[in-house]
């Protein structure tokens, strides 16, 4: 409401202040960059599910190893996470290139020998997937958390 003793400037002053936007904290923005830019992926790719069936080895604690196994149709990939890094192998056994990608977009691409195998150095604590890439064949993993260790 109106007060009498306000001026117009005093009131479009008081408008301003409340119409402005918060900041947006710059890790937000771009995790949700990174999500937006995967609304036109491929209709060919293939999505490795985590196979939460298996046992799958580790502990909660830091620096702890933790074993993830991914399957789909025609690509399983399994890997192996502690603090020295990412140990992978694709199932069936094949040459690619396997890229590690965060909230933040790509950030090391390893290639697969002829028996599968690649590595990584540690990742950044945080959410991280699996871009596979073999011939002309496109797979992804789902995401998993890398606690801070």
């Amino acid at each position: 409401m109106c007060s009498p003793e306000w001026t117009d400037d005093e009131l479009l002053q008081e408008l301003r202040a409340a119409l402005q936007e918060e900041p947006v904290a710059d890790s937000v923005i771009r995790a949700a960059q990174a999500a937006f830019t995967w609304r036109t992926v491929d209709a060919e790719l293939e999505l490795l599910s985590l196979d939460t069936s298996d046992v799958l080895a580790g502990g909660d604690g830091p620096g702890e190893q933790r074993i993830f196994a991914f399957h789909g149709e025609r690509l399983s990939v399994e890997i192996e996470i502690d603090g020295e890094g990412i140990v992978g192998q694709l199932t069936p056994p094949q040459p690619g290139q396997v890229t590690l990608v965060t909230a933040e977009g790509p950030q090391a691409t390893a290639q697969a020998d002829e028996v599968g195998c690649f590595t990584f150095p540690p990742p950044a604590p945080g959410p991280v997937r699996l871009d596979c890439r073999l011939d002309a064949d496109h797979f992804v993993t789902e995401w998993v958390t890398i606690r801070p260790g």
